[in-house]
């Protein structure tokens, strides 16, 4: 019987042990031949010591080999199994030398961290590892560009595993075309969960929450700390209260979706991707729940079958990452898709509304 060897291969190969017997009969012609179609067959007989090292080998004692091959075997395996004994004792060791570089909080559980690089290496390990949850607040206003193209990626498979993201920004964003088109990015996806930002006009402080058990914040503790510095906290009774105050910030902020605000002060509908999520379709849908309708008498005056408009009433919640019809109004009613005039489009093409797209999103 063939068992898995550790590199992968086989212990014995069929093909050797074909050869092998070809070799102890002295049958030249065919062990050429296993040598053309199954190359490396004669070096597995040599390491396995089954035959000599010469252009005609000859066979050796297979008991004899077996039993020199095992006690290599044996004596690699002991020290692979000491090699693994002795791990718990370096990584001992070696975490000494790692938490003797981190300033620590005396009796407390929080990490400073300096560097930048430091900063971010443990962010993307924390962040990348959320299960539940990731709460940002964060204040410094409009965000470059090449730190948005980073987060992307990784606040796109925090997204893809089922991860509620939650972000605070100050109001200041709304004008900013860079933040807005990466709020749009995670705020629009036509599939999957959503990610939810809202901002406020008033201060408050810089904090990551991950699964309401690490908390990275500013640094307000080291005298002259390089302006990234930051903590990480894991400490139960501190994380707790971040994120009451988070979430307390989050009451009061106003949902965004990554609409730009005109210099004017209106909201700005058409630059970019627009903000707007909905088709003509579900926004005609969306109107006569707004304004009170029941979903019987929204299916007679769409002329959809009752069944079909539930269809389209699931899609509008997993665009919001909604779960009941007070929910998804709610979040329609604060987003730009609202103020999207319809009536115009229709009256210059005339076209017929096409009923057969459920849950179509208009391109971002």
């Amino acid at each position: 019987m063939d068992f898995a060897g550790r590199d992968g291969g086989r212990v014995l190969s069929t093909h050797a042990k074909r050869m092998y017997g070809a070799i102890a009969r002295q049958e030249w012609e065919f062990v050429d031949i296993l040598e053309r179609e199954h190359p490396g067959t004669r070096n597995e007989l040599l390491e396995w010591g089954l035959i000599s090292d010469e252009k005609r080998p000859a066979v050796r004692d297979p008991k004899q080999a077996i039993d020199l091959k095992m006690a290599r075997e044996l004596d690699e395996a002991r020290h692979r199994v000491a090699l693994l004994s002795q791990m718990p004792a370096l990584s001992a060791d070696l975490d000494r030398e790692y938490t003797a570089i981190q300033l620590r909080i005396p009796g407390g559980s929080s990490v400073y961290l300096a560097e930048p690089e430091t900063v971010n290496a443990r962010l993307q390990d924390v962040v990348g590892s959320a299960r539940r949850e990731i709460l940002a607040a964060q204040p410094a206003g409009p965000r470059k560009r090449e730190v948005l193209a980073q987060a992307l990626g990784r606040d796109q498979a925090a997204l893809d595993r089922g991860v509620e993201m939650r972000t605070i920004y100050r109001s200041t964003v709304r004008s900013h075309p860079v933040t807005a088109e990466y709020v749009r990015a995670l705020s629009t996806r036509p599939g999957g969960r959503p990610a939810k930002y809202g901002t406020v006009d008033d201060d408050f402080e810089r904090m990551i929450i991950v699964d309401r058990e690490k908390a990275f914040i500013t640094n307000h503790v080291v005298a002259g700390a390089p302006e990234h510095a930051a903590w990480l906290v894991s400490d139960p009774a501190v994380v707790a209260v971040l994120a009451r105050m988070f979430d307390s910030k989050w009451r009061r902020a106003q949902p965004w979706n990554g609409e730009l605000r005109a210099r004017t002060g209106g909201v700005d509908t058409v630059s970019g991707a627009d903000g707007a999520r909905t088709s003509a379709w579900q926004r005609a849908i969306m109107r006569h729940l707004c304004d009170g309708a029941s979903q019987p008498v929204t299916a007679r005056r769409m002329d959809i079958s009752k069944r079909k408009l539930e269809e389209e009433i699931a899609a509008l919640k997993a665009l919001w990452g909604v779960r009941t019809l007070n929910e998804l109004i709610f979040q329609y009613a604060l987003s730009p898709d609202r103020l999207v005039d319809d009536s115009a489009a229709a009256e210059n093409d005339g076209a017929p509304v096409d009923v057969t797209s459920t849950g179509a999103v208009e391109a971002a």
